[in-house]
């Protein structure tokens, strides 16, 4: 988790080229993603049989852990034994020290998701995000609180499809076949 800018691995390469030879029989809209660098390189070869440019939007970048950014995940249990715990049964009503809540991560992305569905009314988008956007998302299609969050599995380069309707559908959810025997 966190916003650390690092670029994707030989392995992120090659889950983002079986993704993108995936997607590239599908008739695009839009690509978007958001500005952190391992989405942005995972958007550009997404794009690249599209012939689409990328658009960076904020509103779908993974959340701010404030003071746990870059942390080990035992050092922050240790200063914050109550908070990780919290974390790791059900993060809906926390916020991660002097970093975002994962409500206002969820209103932040809702925000991202229904601009981009009200521009590209009945076409296909991509959009490039991170686990916790992805989770938050669907939380909010299938009508729950972020109290599910744990039980929900976001693989890298997984393919997860709402469908933009009245109201939005969860059609696919961490779609990872593109990636078998990679």
């Amino acid at each position: 988790m966190g916003r650390s800018n690092e670029n994707i691995n030989y392995t992120g390469y090659k889950q983002a080229y079986r993704l993108s030879s995936r997607l590239s029989a599908v008739s695009l809209s839009a690509i978007y993603s958001s500005p952190l660098r391992r989405a942005k390189v995972t958007a550009d070869i997404i794009s690249r049989p599209h012939r689409l440019g990328v658009v960076y939007l904020d509103e779908i970048t993974e959340i701010f852990p404030g003071q746990w950014q870059g942390m080990k995940r035992e050092e922050i249990k240790s200063r914050w034994p109550d908070l990780w715990y919290q974390s790791r049964h059900d993060p809906s009503n926390i916020r991660l020290p002097d970093g975002e809540s994962y409500q206002e991560a969820t209103k932040r992305a809702l925000s991202g998701l229904n601009r981009v569905a009200n521009e590209h009314r009945g076409g296909s988008v991509v959009m490039v995000t991170h686990d916790v956007i992805i989770r938050v998302l669907v939380a909010h299609v299938l009508g729950v609180t972020n109290s599910i969050y744990r039980h929900l599995e976001v693989d890298n380069a997984s393919i997860t499809r709402i469908l933009i309707d009245n109201p939005p559908l969860l059609a696919t959810f961490n779609d990872t076949t593109h990636l078998t025997n990679l």
